[in-house]
């Protein structure tokens, strides 16, 4: 099953590239923001987003906060928190993964949302 997913983080442009490369070649439609209130507008205008993919280490919100705001637009989103940091508490995000490895991402998506793995046609 291909997804879109909604990316929101500040790492500019080869982090948030990366992934996205990552998700793109696995064939899913990643729609990406640069801050939390962007990132809002786009959830609110693309409703059928089936994952967010939320940065831990925001400029213009507190994880927690952003979570809480996803949240309360559409509270049956399922928010997977990237974070630079192993430990990090999960603030409300219904998944942790490090930030450092892409396809952590991918498999996870694979795992918990039946997601393709490849561009191999593996629907």
């Amino acid at each position: 099953m291909r997804l879109v997913v909604l990316m929101i983080e500040v790492e500019q442009p080869e982090g948030l590239s990366t992934r996205k490369l990552v998700l793109e070649t696995a064939r899913h439609n990643v729609i990406t923001a640069y801050s939390t209130p962007v990132g809002i507008k786009l959830l609110r205008r693309f409703p059928n987003v089936d994952v967010v993919v939320l940065h831990t280490e925001l400029e213009d919100r507190s994880f927690k906060q952003a979570i809480r705001e996803l949240k309360n637009t559409r509270n049956d989103m399922p928010v997977i928190g990237i974070s630079p940091r192993a430990d990090r508490d999960m603030d409300g995000a219904d998944y942790m993964i490090s930030s450092h490895d892409p396809h952590a991402l991918l498999e996870l998506l694979a795992e918990r949302f039946e997601a393709t793995t490849s561009d191999q046609g593996d629907e």
